[in-house]
């Protein structure tokens, strides 16, 4: 597997390596006591916007999958009260079976669409965006 590093681009910009991920605060070994039907190890999206300079102007987080077909526009507030990426699972990433190796669980969330799989940046908007959600999704 390649380097696992998730992007920060927009109204904020950075780039975190796995490393970087595990190492920030507030982190859970066992991501389903914070999500349910989440596994691994979470970090909360508030620790990662914490460690990155988000424009004031910020109002939304575009979460887009590492191949890019999957994009869900969130709230910035959402992400920060109730998202959580799951990084890893027995020491190491987490799994592509599972999701990983960098997985969104929005946590009370309007809808199961916001939980991404496969996550590969977060593009920060003053606006929302585009997305692939369904607007009637079967969940």
């Amino acid at each position: 597997m390649s380097e696992v590093t998730l992007h920060i681009t927009g109204l904020g910009e950075a780039e975190l390596r796995w490393q970087d991920l595990v190492a920030l605060p507030g982190s859970v070994a066992d991501a389903g006591t914070v999500a349910a039907g989440a596994v691994g190890l979470a970090v909360p999206v508030a620790a990662i916007l914490d460690s990155v300079a988000v424009a004031d102007a910020a109002t939304h987080g575009t979460v887009i999958s590492a191949d890019g077909e999957y994009t869900a526009s969130i709230p910035i507030e959402t992400l920060r009260s109730g998202g959580w990426l799951a990084v890893g699972l027995d020491g190491g990433p987490l799994p592509r079976d599972r999701g990983g190796p960098l997985r969104l669980t929005v946590a009370d969330g309007t809808t199961l669409c916001w939980n991404v799989k496969d996550v590969g940046s977060i593009r920060l908007t003053d606006a929302p965006e585009p997305d692939s959600v369904p607007e009637n999704p079967p969940h």
